[in-house]
């Protein structure tokens, strides 16, 4: 009987075998929460960096496709591209079939609930009278492209005309230029999980000056009547 007793759990040891398995289990439990909350955070972080790919290649596509649309205003020939800092409108060779021809592409910050993101409008079709008067096209639609970012930069790079060197700019006024820039620059920061994060794209602009024969005689003010007579494009007035 002396024997049998000696083989048994004292209710010290019994209270010290639960205590350990309660401290495993415990450890167990919380390193699968943390590699839980690791492979969340690691998916929404390359959720939001495949976002932000499609973004670049969003505005990458469409910087590559800006035409150099020609207007008349009171002050001669000018070129409608007006960037600054945290926007940009140009025009530029519309995707979608349904409407063709040009589209009128604004990149602007909107806040909401203390939170910025970047959208963007495009409207179609792009008639000069429109942009002479500030009005968008029958067709137009705004989207979100980066949702929640900390700060974004536009800039755009200029030839200097009496140097053989180029700076980059804050600010493009098309109607002063009477170009597009060589290239465009778009800084943006983001934060992901905890850490902030940058992004960076530089676009060549490959068609820089208008054509300014495309002009029509009614919108050039009459200097090309003779042309018009002989039925220049444009000529019908539209």
């Amino acid at each position: 009987m002396k024997r049998l007793s000696q083989q048994g759990f004292t209710f010290l040891e019994l209270i010290i075998s639960l205590t350990i398995v309660a401290l495993i289990v415990l450890a167990v439990n919380a390193a699968l929460t943390i590699g839980l909350q690791a492979a969340d955070k690691g998916q929404g972080r390359g959720s939001e960096n495949q976002r932000a790919r499609a973004a670049l290649s969003l505005i990458n596509r469409q910087l590559k496709s800006a035409y150099p649309l020609a207007l008349q205003t009171e002050k001669g020939i000018a070129v409608y591209f007006a960037g600054r800092r945290d926007e940009l409108n140009f025009v530029a060779t519309t995707a979608r079939p349904e409407v063709g021809g040009l589209e009128k592409v604004t990149y602007f910050i909107r806040q909401q609930r203390g939170q910025r993101s970047l959208w963007l409008r495009t409207s179609a079709p792009t008639l000069p009278a429109d942009i002479l008067n500030d009005r968008e096209g029958g067709l137009w639609q705004e989207t979100e492209i980066l949702p929640d970012i900390d700060g974004i930069t536009w800039e755009y790079l200029r030839q200097l005309p009496t140097q053989n060197r180029q700076e980059w700019v804050d600010r493009w006024d098309g109607k002063e230029e009477r170009q597009l820039p060589l290239a465009v620059r778009l800084s943006w920061r983001a934060r992901l999980g905890e850490l902030p994060f940058e992004w960076h794209v530089e676009v060549p602009l490959t068609v820089r000056f208008p054509q300014t024969e495309m002009l029509a005689p009614a919108q050039a003010g009459g200097r090309s009547g003779r042309r018009g007579r002989r039925g220049a494009p444009g000529g019908d007035g539209r």
